[in-house]
């Protein structure tokens, strides 16, 4: 086993790059879990904004709306002075106030003529979504008023309705593609994590690997190699030990993690487990391939980078699947990672559970660590063969 105390003594020089990936990769895991929510999840929540209206109509309909508007938001007090609200606005004087908006003159003789324009007059900082927020709730109320009054309505009776319908809240379920709650369903951190596992795998092991394989497959040492009584077929068998043993070990502290960050898994998350070890094969075959070439260690980095993030970006790793393009995403069923991703997203119940379509995700993969597999030893047989002959 000569050759295999070899390669793993060649091997320990590189896991320094290894636990660098792999060390901050669970860091950002470990405090995403510990914070106790998804970061996607906050987007969505209710925002209350300190929001100024100065009522120059000061009619029952308008007080009406302010009142109804501070139900939406929190209403604030400001002098009406242009100074004091550009430097409320623009130089942050008061933090408390997103949005200052004045309720024109003549509001309620125009709503009862059915006029519904320039209604309003909104002073906010260029592009911030704080006067859209506040903007799309009065064009709910102007336009549910105005449909009111369409079907016949006074103008009193449809304000009163709108402000009905508009506080009415609703009770909403989120539930499967197939209609069907399941209490198994996996959170979105663990989506998250196995979601961005296939750039840690090709990144640590094309930046090991690879220079591990180099190193053990240069001239001079490979003439020894040849001369000694090691045979050719043990010295590939112990290669692809050492190898394997990289591959588990790294797949396996992955693995070990997850149980640490999310618990035992169940349900259709045991599924991700093979799915990993599937790119864990595929980015080792990867990294045979590439060291079949006898590339620089400045060319392996540069592999590493560009495989890695060239399928987080195509594939739907980095960027989700339906923010790309048509064309991209056709590109991109000839990449490993993009049946990786697909694979994932059931598993993660992020898309109906159907086990056939797993299953042919995962024999795409597979087929993708075999194809390339064989390639690297047609690669490496000519090469050495030619290189034999020479000799």
């Amino acid at each position: 086993m000569q050759v295999f105390k070899a390669f793993i003594k060649v091997m320990r020089k590189k896991l320094s790059t290894a636990f660098i990936y792999i060390g901050i990769f669970l860091v950002i895991a470990v405090s995403m879990t510990k914070s106790g929510q998804n970061p996607a999840e906050q987007v969505f929540k209710s925002v209350k904004l300190g929001v100024v209206v100065f009522d120059e109509d000061d009619t029952p309909e308008s007080r009406t709306l302010r009142e109804f508007i501070g139900t939406r938001h929190n209403l604030k007090e400001l002098e009406k002075d242009t100074d004091v609200i550009k430097d409320t606005l623009y130089m942050g004087m008061n933090t408390d106030i997103h949005v200052i908006m004045t309720i024109k003159k003549g509001y309620a003789e125009r709503l009862r003529a059915q006029e519904y324009d320039d209604l309003f007059e909104n002073y906010h900082i260029h592009d911030s979504y704080y006067s859209i927020l506040v903007g799309q709730l009065l064009d709910e109320y102007v336009s549910s008023v105005r449909a009111f009054q369409a079907s016949g309505r006074p103008l009193s009776d449809a304000i009163s309705d709108t402000e009905r319908v508009l506080s009415a809240e609703t009770k909403v379920t989120i539930r499967k593609a197939d209609g069907e709650q399941n209490s198994e369903e996996t959170s979105p951190l663990f989506d998250d994590y196995f979601r961005y596992l296939p750039y840690i795998l090709l990144s640590v092991l094309i930046e090991v690997l690879c220079p591990v394989l180099l190193a053990m497959g240069k001239k001079n040492i490979r003439y020894r190699t040849n001369c000694s009584s090691v045979r050719s077929s043990s010295y590939t068998l112990q290669i692809i030990l050492g190898s394997t043993l990289l591959v588990v070990a790294v797949w396996f502290v992955f693995i070990i993690a997850g149980f640490g960050v999310f618990g035992m898994f169940h349900g259709t998350a045991w599924f991700s487990l093979l799915n990993s070890f599937l790119f864990a094969m595929i980015a080792v075959s990867l990294s045979v391939l590439i060291a079949s070439f006898n590339p620089s260690e400045l060319v392996v980095n540069l592999m590493a980078q560009i495989l890695g993030l060239g399928m987080s970006f195509l594939c739907g790793i980095f960027v989700p699947m339906e923010w790309l393009g048509e064309g991209v995403i056709r590109f991109s069923r000839f990449l490993p990672a993009y049946w990786y991703v697909k694979a994932n997203e059931i598993i993660c119940g992020k898309t109906a559970f159907d086990g056939r379509q797993l299953c042919v995700y995962l024999m795409i993969e597979a087929a993708f660590a075999a194809a390339l597999g064989l390639l690297a030893m047609v690669v490496r047989r000519t090469k050495y063969g030619r290189a034999a002959q020479l000799a």
